[in-house]
């Protein structure tokens, strides 16, 4: 069976180049489908999916949106229309890959098109705007992005050489798969910096149980990343060993920019949740990143150009009500390990930012939140200790053999 590849371009302006994406694909034994997302003029060649059929797959009607002119309205309607038609390809088992190119606007339609289908699926874009910050492009996904370098407008030998690079790319992964093989379940971990050594202990310790680790970097987008990954039924289990996003969200930090669903996803679905408070001790600034002027003052920790800075009981308290929140939506088996010597690298006994006392205002106000059903457990170590991770471990296997939650997923690759 031929492998399908969704081709995704604004046709009134860069017919040409999709044109010629599309007799690349078809060279390399891949059957193209070319969707027009044009907001403009005429398409300069034939799509498979005129943009009349993607803006009232969404519910909007073409005659309205060409009398309105609303260039706001119209880039929604593709994008709306986008997605449904992208999944509805996949369901069917006719999308095996997927290309878009653009300026910013494209870029913008297509990458939000992409955003919505599953990981492993091949995704790549051609894009001007490629070597500025992309966060808002990618957001969670595994989005390939090539810089065009020259703006896409003009058809020239270097145009072709990088549309050519790109589409060759697209289809080598579409060739290789993006099948996600699960012979043995996954255990998905948090890690960040000051507090990575936790997840690093308990890797051969799972795999001694047979399960294979995925660590996200509590980096902002890699919490979340993580969040999404259980909504796809990727995971048997997990251990939130760092809930440090939560600090740099409250105070603008540099792993902000988590979402209102982090720390609820597992929760939601039932995945068992074995929760520990790593690297709620501090909230961490670089010179992108500065540090608000309500914490100066306090204790700091040098990690490299980034620095720590100590969490107090206030900033504890609030922890408490967040995570308790969260926790107590849960449907499914969750467990919070308290390691009482310290929740970081820079925590431990001697470092700039222990301490225990101010740790313990968070453990105690957590227990008047927390629902009775889900337990609390302070272990007489160091979140770094392998006997934490140890624990960890343990605690989430006895979970996982107990508890066969129903799948629940968006997508199955």
């Amino acid at each position: 069976m031929k492998k399908h590849l969704l081709i995704i371009a604004t046709l009134d302006t860069k017919g040409k180049e999709a044109a010629y994406v599309k007799d690349c694909a078809e060279k390399l034994g891949i059957h193209p489908i070319l969707m027009d997302i044009g907001t403009l003029g005429e398409p300069l060649t034939h799509p498979d999916i005129p943009r009349v059929e993607v803006v009232e797959a969404a519910g909007y009607h073409w005659e309205h949106l060409i009398k309105e002119k609303n260039r706001p309205l119209f880039v929604k309607a593709v994008q709306e229309g986008g997605v449904i038609l992208a999944k509805d390809l996949f369901e069917k088992g006719k999308l095996h890959g997927i290309f878009g190119m653009g300026g910013g606007t494209g870029t913008a339609i297509v990458t939000h098109i992409m955003r919505p289908l599953p990981f492993g699926l091949p995704k790549v874009v051609l894009s001007t705007v490629a070597s500025r910050d992309i966060r808002e492009y990618i957001g969670t996904k595994d989005i390939v992005m090539f810089h065009s370098v020259a703006d896409i407008l003009g058809f020239n030998e270097f145009m072709r050489l990088m549309l050519g690079q790109a589409t060759y790319a697209v289809c080598g992964m579409i060739k290789k798969g993006g099948v996600i093989k699960r012979e043995n379940p996954m255990v998905a971990v948090t890690a960040y910096g000051v507090n990575s050594v936790c997840a690093m202990q308990a890797e051969p310790l799972l795999r001694e149980r047979g399960y294979e680790m995925i660590a996200f970097h509590a980096n902002g987008i890699g919490g979340m990343a993580m969040e999404e990954f259980v909504t796809q039924g990727l995971v048997a289990g997990v251990i939130d060993f760092t809930l440090h996003e939560i600090a740099d969200e409250m105070f603008g930090g540099y792993c902000k920019g988590i979402g209102p669903t982090r720390l609820e996803t597992a929760g939601q679905f039932g995945i068992p949740l074995v929760v520990a408070p790593g690297g709620l001790d501090n909230a961490a600034f670089s010179p992108s990143y500065p540090m608000p002027d309500q914490l100066k003052g306090r204790k700091i920790h040098f990690h490299d150009i980034r620095f720590c800075v100590r969490m107090g009981p206030d900033e504890m308290k609030k922890f408490a009500h967040i995570i308790g929140e969260k926790l107590n939506r849960s449907k499914g088996p969750t467990y919070v390990l308290i390691p009482k010597k310290g929740w970081s690298e820079a925590d431990k006994a001697g470092m700039e930012l222990f301490d225990p006392k101010t740790d313990q205002v968070f453990v105690e106000e957590l227990k008047k939140i927390i629902n009775r059903n889900i337990p609390i457990e302070e272990i007489d170590a160091h979140i770094s200790d392998p006997a934490f991770a140890l624990r960890a471990v343990e605690v989430l296997d006895k979970m996982i053999r107990a508890y066969r939650p129903q799948s629940k997923t968006l997508f199955e690759l």
